[in-house]
């Protein structure tokens, strides 16, 4: 997943790419000088996303920037895994090993990574990781797509990493915080304290779901799923992690989801907000809540660290 540069890239800036069934979307996040993080966008349609790249995105800047795309949610599997009793240098080939019964395709043609856990506070519980797994085949598009459009590739994320990216930058991560980011087809939950990743669930309710519903009472019904999966979430959180009941719930931008926040905030006595992309970044531009939604994982993928990213593109 990692390939050499073909050019000395800007140290100060990184650009995300999120392409799912309709568009194309890029965000570039560049640190100024005085710290503040601004933050630009393009979107594309898929039509003629692959062939208009180089045009479409030339005024962003992006040849000596590198550049983290997200796959799409049906191009990887993430599993748990306790992690195996073996030298550190043989983890990775145990876990795979334990994959094969797991994945419907040979284990040969996998690429896998593992993103280990925080210990839990139960006494005698061992050490887990999420085992993030895709076929060779889905990274090798990523990397073409990316020569293609001359880009400098050095991550291929996964949208649940993307959102923990944005999570982190909140001030109500210092306490603990529960993320909730709905795409059209699925919806994400993280929960961060601290900077550090404790829970990230997949939900199988998206936007055009919930906008779907007939009637108030199909509404109430797919809300009341979220509600109870959300609940399960900082349940687990707060006993196995032994922290202090996370208060507040932020939903990503465009949601437009009056009901659920209600929903949240009555059957689960938490404060909810819906975050507003203005207040981390400085916007070059006017973008609505709905672009903001739209990009929010492309986002997430420009928010990588050097140090991350070249970590996590390590196979």
């Amino acid at each position: 997943m990692l390939r050499p540069f073909k050019r000395a890239l800007a140290w100060n800036s990184r650009a995300g790419l999120a392409l799912d069934g309709s568009h194309a979307r890029v965000a570039r996040v560049q640190r100024g000088d005085d710290g503040r993080l601004s933050l630009a966008i393009r979107v594309m349609a898929a039509d003629d996303a692959r062939d208009a790249w180089p045009e479409r995105i030339a005024g962003m800047r992006l040849e000596q920037t590198p550049v983290s795309t997200v796959l799409a949610t049906d191009a990887y599997q993430l599993q748990l895994v306790e992690m195996p009793n073996v030298p550190a240098d043989e983890v990775l080939a145990a876990v795979r090993w334990r994959l094969k019964d797991l994945i419907d395709y040979p284990v040969d043609e996998a690429v896998v990574e593992l993103l280990e856990m925080p210990r839990h506070a139960n006494p005698g519980s061992v050490p887990v990781a999420y085992a993030v797994v895709t076929r060779r085949s889905n990274v090798l598009r990523e990397i073409e797509l990316m020569e293609q459009a001359d880009l400098q590739l050095d991550v291929i994320d996964i949208p649940e990493l993307c959102i923990r990216n944005i999570a982190v930058l909140l001030p109500q991560d210092a306490n603990g915080v529960a993320f909730l980011h709905f795409t059209d087809n699925c919806g994400y939950l993280t929960i961060t304290r601290k900077g550090v990743l404790h829970l990230m669930r997949r939900l199988e309710i998206g936007r055009r779901d919930l906008h779907a519903a007939s009637d108030e009472f199909s509404m109430q019904e797919r809300i009341a799923g979220i509600s109870l999966e959300v609940q399960r979430s900082l349940d687990y959180y707060e006993s196995h992690y032994d922290c202090r009941p996370v208060t507040e719930i932020v939903l990503g931008p465009g949601a437009d989801l009056q009901m659920l926040s209600a929903a949240l905030t009555e059957n689960l006595g938490v404060v909810v907000i819906q975050i507003d992309l203005a207040d981390l970044f400085k916007l070059e531009g006017d973008v609505s809540a709905e672009e903001q939604g739209g990009c929010l994982l492309a986002v997430g993928a420009a928010l990588r660290s050097g140090e991350t990213a070249t970590q996590a593109a390590t196979p």
